[in-house]
């Protein structure tokens, strides 16, 4: 089965490619969903986690409030980067064991691997082909304000401790523009649609 890298930054509105080419037939592994999961109660990254961050970035429960952990790692790059050593070797095993579950079913026409950091987890080595949704950034800033309930410096922060525009369009096979309306996205998906296809 082929597989696609579905990336891009925060608000570009690459959850909005992958819920569409995944009604169009396509595997969608969500690695924001894998890396959600690994850093549950219990789970091994979730110890490392709190071992390095502090409990301060837990509810009375004891889960990690992800809106606090972005607010210590988006303003400060090494515990970003910690972090991301810490969960990406539990994201790739998870990855590798969903892509492999696809592929034996053959259950769709392509696997999307939608991954913003595809590239920090290494996870471009498994992709047949790279995809990048790209906006413009005020574009992308008002859709985090709008999603997340941040503040204009908050969602600005995010879009800053990642890769660029440009990066990504240097990066990527395709490059999908999604500064406009869901119509004028639609469109540029429906001109992709044969290379979805195995």
């Amino acid at each position: 089965m082929k597989v696609i890298g579905l990336t891009g930054g925060t608000g570009s509105g690459k959850s909005v490619v992958s819920a569409w080419l995944k009604d169009k037939g396509a595997v969608v592994i969500d690695a924001d969903a894998v890396a959600h999961g690994i850093i549950e109660k219990g789970k091994p990254a979730y110890l490392e986690i709190v071992d390095y961050y502090g409990k301060e970035i837990l509810d009375t429960s004891g889960h990690i409030v992800r809106k606090s952990l972005g607010n210590i790692v988006f303003k400060d790059k090494n515990k970003l980067e910690f972090l991301n050593r810490c969960t990406h070797k539990y994201i790739n095993h998870e990855i590798n064991s969903q892509m492999e579950q696809a592929k034996a079913e053959k259950s769709g026409r392509c696997i999307i691997l939608d991954a913003p950091l595809l590239f920090e987890a290494g996870l471009q080595e498994k992709c047949d082909t790279i995809w990048a949704v790209v906006a413009e950034e005020q574009v992308r800033i008002q859709r985090i304000m709008n999603r997340d309930g941040l503040s204009y410096q908050q969602a600005l922060e995010r879009i800053s401790a990642q890769k660029s525009r440009a990066e990504y369009e240097a990066l990527a096979n395709v490059v999908i523009d999604n500064s406009g309306d869901l119509a004028s996205l639609e469109k540029k998906l429906k001109g992709l649609l044969p290379c979805i296809k195995n």
